[in-house]
């Protein structure tokens, strides 16, 4: 990896950003420590437009160069992942890495303020892992006063090795649309099942015809995953119950099959269940769309990355999903991966995720690369 200087200077600083922030994991639009400790670096750092109203805990700090140019958006989340039924939160998805990357980024920014040309935007999210808080930013002007020209964000990823980084044009990330299924028939006996609507007999059904959905009904050359997570119904051998609720998403990697999807899945449910003689209802839930990333703004981070890096990788996406989407579909941009692993491969969300010094350096040094070509001169 190729670090410079003025990057290195300040692993002790980060050192200490993310022990805090590893320290003090917050939930979704519960970031108030979080939020607070960020704001306080800011100001310790020189900054003095600094937006902590724009939704909930967020954050937007803006940096006005002394010379007109483009408007560039760099973005971190705040939240951790809630990691079990009691509510415990823990850092495992690297949300502490990339806060402490922008906020030395906002460092070398403020040290370099007399030569941008342009405006920086540093945004600070919440709830990227619970209900897309990236879509309120947006809807609440983050994009806006100025508006921004370039969206950029970095995701370390535990899929690739410390010194890699991954930048794809087009869709790099899928959609996500999870959904609540409730289900509705006739209960009764068990042992006179020809004077019930067996709601088991018809939530299984929608299963297995949701399943075969994304096999059948996708493209080839097309990728989605559908079908159910998650179902419950009656208490007892003897009962068929009046009702069975049901949970599952769908993922695709472009939106017009998203969208179409998304209709199937309605008129799947409800005609399943109405050709038995019960009723059935889909209500979707929080909603992320595929996250594409801009072709020329893509080519131009995959050259700045071999500049930082030994591997480029240009050619991943994942079906995974991320919030940063809201940004891509308003302006240009890309989301990049920084790989992580250094000895042993522990998943994002497992327990023993964690995030080392390297990836930090790289993906600090990366953004630091941005600036220099669209607004240090």
């Amino acid at each position: 990896m190729n670090i410079e200087q003025e990057v290195l200077n300040l692993k002790l600083q980060m050192k200490k950003d993310k022990e805090f922030l590893w320290n003090h994991p917050e939930k979704g639009l519960c970031e108030f420590e979080t939020s607070s400790y960020i704001k306080k670096r800011l100001e310790e750092m020189g900054y003095n437009d600094i937006n902590t109203n724009i939704y909930a805990t967020g954050i937007v700090a803006t940096l006005k160069g002394k010379e007109e140019g483009p408007c560039i958006l760099f973005r971190s989340d705040m939240d951790a992942v809630v990691m079990d039924e009691t509510g415990r939160t823990k850092h495992t998805c690297g949300h502490d890495s990339h806060m402490t990357i922008l906020l030395s980024l906002a460092k070398l920014l403020i040290d370099n303020k007399d030569k941008i040309k342009g405006t920086v935007k540093l945004l600070f999210q919440p709830d990227e892992e619970g209900d897309a808080g990236a879509r309120m930013m947006v809807k609440n002007g983050a994009l806006e006063n100025p508006k921004v020209d370039k969206a950029f964000a970095i995701h370390v990823w535990s899929e690739f090795k410390e010194d890699e980084i991954a930048i794809k044009e087009g869709t790099v990330m899928a959609s996500s649309d999870p959904y609540d299924i409730y289900v509705y028939g006739k209960g009764g006996h068990a042992a006179m099942p020809e004077k019930c609507i067996d709601t088991i007999y018809i939530a299984n059904k929608i299963g297995i015809a949701l399943k075969e959905m994304a096999r059948l009904d996708v493209a080839i050359d097309e990728k989605a995953i559908i079908g159910a997570t998650a179902i419950s119904g009656g208490k007892t051998n003897n009962v068929i119950p009046d009702k069975v609720f049901m949970k599952g998403i769908c993922r695709t990697n472009n939106n017009e099959v998203r969208k179409e999807m998304k209709k199937k899945i309605v008129e799947t449910v409800e005609s399943i269940a109405k050709e038995m003689g019960g009723r059935a209802e889909v209500k979707f839930l929080v909603e992320y769309p595929v996250t594409v990333n801009s072709k020329e703004e893509a080519k131009e981070l995959q050259e700045l990355a071999r500049n930082v890096v030994s591997n480029v990788v240009t050619n991943y996406q994942t079906t995974t999903s991320e919030d940063f989407s809201y940004y891509l579909e308003e302006v240009p941009g890309c989301m990049i991966f920084v790989g992580c692993t250094k000895d042993k491969f522990y998943p994002q969300h497992n327990e023993n995720f964690t995030v080392g010094e390297n990836p930090i350096l790289i993906g600090t040094q990366m953004f630091y690369e941005i600036a220099k070509k669209y607004l240090i001169k």
